[in-house]
């Protein structure tokens, strides 16, 4: 995707970021003032309203694990993905009700998007209905494989969302959360990529 060959050097401009900013936001995100909610650009909002139902298919599919892989390593991976990504849908959802947006429903915001905008759902780097019904489906290692495929797929779409983000937005709050999920992200597809070359 367009922004993947600078990836790198951005994420870790954004792990310098947040590790600069982190206790800052942290301690006045609850108290975020009018004055610092002007500050939000259309970038922020479209990519927090996207990135919800993002976040929520990752909670789908790593939800699927516990009853279909015996993979310690795998399954140990998708709880923390479900545990990180539930609690980044909150702080998201948290941002927009601190700036009087409406607050994304996830589950809702997830079903509309597959349903009717497919593409935009891809773009993204989302699994499609068919391949949700495939990974549903399957179990043992085949479930593993796929999960892996699907999830790197997911994650990387990810990251052209979190560059688009730190390139084009502009509030603070939502600067810190991009850099904190693009490095982590960034990180799992790392692992992801060596546990699948395990596997096949």
């Amino acid at each position: 995707m367009r922004y993947r060959k600078v990836a790198g050097a951005l994420l870790a401009a954004a792990c310098l970021f947040g590790a600069t900013t982190a206790s800052v936001a942290a301690s006045t995100a609850a108290t975020q003032t009018s004055a610092a909610a002007m500050q939000m650009s259309q970038a922020d909002e479209e990519f927090v309203g996207m990135m919800i139902p993002h976040h929520y298919q990752a909670l789908v599919m790593s939800r699927m694990a516990p009853g279909r892989s015996n993979n310690q390593e795998l399954l140990a991976l998708a709880s923390r993905i479900d545990v990180e990504q539930e609690l980044e849908i909150g702080m998201m959802q948290n941002w927009q009700m601190w700036n009087g947006l409406e607050v994304t429903n996830a589950e809702e915001a997830y079903h509309h998007l597959l349903m009717h905008d497919p593409a935009h759902a891809e773009e993204m780097g989302m699994a499609t209905p068919a391949e949700m019904a495939q990974l549903s489906a399957a179990s043992g290692t085949a479930f593993d494989v796929l999960y892996l495929q699907l999830m790197i797929e997911h994650h990387e779409g990810a990251l052209d969302m979190i560059i688009d983000v730190l390139i084009n937005g502009s509030d603070e709050i939502v600067q810190w959360m991009a850099s904190d999920m693009g490095v982590t992200q960034q990180t799992q597809i790392e692992h992801m990529k060596e546990m699948l070359a395990d596997l096949t």
